[in-house]
């Protein structure tokens, strides 16, 4: 029989508890003072209803030719007022394909064969049967809650998403991306929304 947990024990795990709801909460009242919309409910019910209003943003972008650098420097502040581990979105919903060399780090995280990562944790990529992309059913094989369990050995495709890094090649390079996305990231949201406002868009009435 194991041995009940001590006081110290339970008070820690209280105290961490507590510190996690109060950095939620204020996580979503300091994006609430700066306009930036956090709550995944209300991201996917805005981002659903302006599907329209997206996709004629899409048009917009490729007869303006706006400066992608714009969406990438305001993606970029956006992403400093979210807290991804509040989410987990793109741990859902993404596909991810990793290469050897992310297989084999995996296989060290986990203190397994290579060989035993392709076989208990991805599948042949619908786009490349030469290639391999992680399991997801409800959520990546690798997600646990909203925490990723091989995080210091994730995927290039997780460490670089949202993809919006300043000079790099972004969801701001591929609008219907982008638009597909800013029903589920709070990032790709708030930085259209503030992109739409930057190049002057007008707002559709929905």
């Amino acid at each position: 029989m194991r041995d009940p947990p001590s006081a110290r024990f339970l008070l820690y795990a209280s105290t961490a508890k507590a510190f996690a709801n109060f950095h939620n909460c204020y996580c979503g009242l300091r994006g609430v003072l700066l306009g930036v919309v956090t709550d995944l409910a209300e991201v996917f019910r805005l981002g659903t209803a302006k599907a329209k209003e997206n996709l004629a943003f899409r048009r917009h972008l490729s007869s303006h030719r706006q400066a992608e650098n714009i969406f990438q420097i305001l993606a970029s502040e956006v992403q400093q007022e979210i807290d991804c581990k509040s989410c987990a979105n793109c741990c859902r919903e993404s596909s991810v394909t990793v290469n050897q060399g992310e297989i084999e780090a995996i296989a060290a995280h986990l203190r397994i064969t290579a060989d035993e990562v392709v076989r208990l944790h991805t599948k042949p990529d619908p786009d490349g049967p030469a290639l391999r992309t992680l399991r997801n059913t409800a959520g990546c094989v690798f997600l646990d809650g909203n925490l990723c369990m091989i995080y210091d050995a994730r995927p290039n495709a997780c460490r670089d998403f949202p993809h919006v890094a300043v000079g790099t090649h972004s969801l701001g390079g591929r609008p219907s991306s982008m638009g597909r996305w800013a029903a589920l990231c709070p990032i790709i949201y708030n930085a259209m929304e503030r992109y739409k406002k930057q190049t002057g868009f007008p707002s559709l009435p929905r």
